[in-house]
């Protein structure tokens, strides 16, 4: 039986393979053989290695968009205080962007119609005036 520590060192490891860029039947393969457990520990051992990795790269994102804010909110300020109403408003601007408060920009609408829609739709446009007689 392997201890908890033992665990969490083989977990560290494959975070690190996977941070490193290794595909994941290569990192199957290597937990297999380099820890000597079967295929389903090492999928367990992966699985939350993933988790790690991403809660670590959560965590990195959250702290640059910190990052970020405190720098917009200080370009603000700057312009403010110098009276460049531009630059101020730009700063807002994608201080509120980043911050995911911004309306969606708008989105042309592109209609996919088939040929069989065109033609009916051409022959509808098409069509003269008067109705055909019955016959």
């Amino acid at each position: 039986m392997t201890s908890q520590t033992e665990k969490d060192k083989r977990i560290d490891a494959i975070a690190d393979w996977i941070i490193g860029g290794m595909r994941y039947s290569d990192a199957l393969a290597k937990t297999c053989t380099e820890f000597k457990v079967c295929d389903r520990t090492a999928r367990s051992y992966i699985g939350q290695a993933n988790a790690l990795v991403r809660e670590a790269r959560m965590t990195m994102k959250e702290s640059e968009i910190c990052e970020a804010v405190d720098c917009l909110k200080d370009t603000y300020g700057s312009a403010r205080r110098n009276n460049d109403h531009s630059a101020a408003t730009g700063a807002m601007r994608e201080l509120i962007k980043l911050l995911g408060l911004a309306e969606p920009d708008k989105q042309e609408v592109k209609h996919d119609v088939t040929d069989p829609v065109k033609a009916l739709l051409n022959n509808v446009v098409n069509s003269p005036d008067q109705p055909k007689p019955r016959g």
